[in-house]
């Protein structure tokens, strides 16, 4: 979140990408102990924040593909190469949810 005001439960689950996940968040955020929310809130907060720190990356190999018609050779696969399941798992450890 840019702005620089608090995250809140609501500002969190407006910031993320896709509907499954906000879904997934609002679960987690609904059936987690008290004592254990800070823990998820703080893993989502990241998630959101590295999501956003590879935006203008996207944006780049946007341009480039639209100029180009494909990606540079350069290009080494990330997190938009990933499957859902797959994303499930490694942010998830094996655990609930996913971020």
């Amino acid at each position: 979140m840019s702005t620089g005001q608090p995250w809140t439960i609501d500002s969190i689950a407006h910031a993320l990408p896709h509907p499954e996940l906000r879904a997934t968040f609002m679960r987690e955020a609904s059936f987690t102990e008290v004592s254990e929310l800070p823990a998820i809130l703080d893993r989502w907060v990241r998630f959101i924040q590295e999501f956003e720190a590879g935006r203008d990356r996207v944006e780049h190999l946007r341009a480039v593909i639209r100029e180009n018609g494909r990606l540079p050779e350069t290009y080494t696969a990330g997190l938009i190469d990933v499957s859902e399941d797959e994303l499930r798992a490694a942010a998830g450890h094996g655990n609930r949810g996913a971020a």
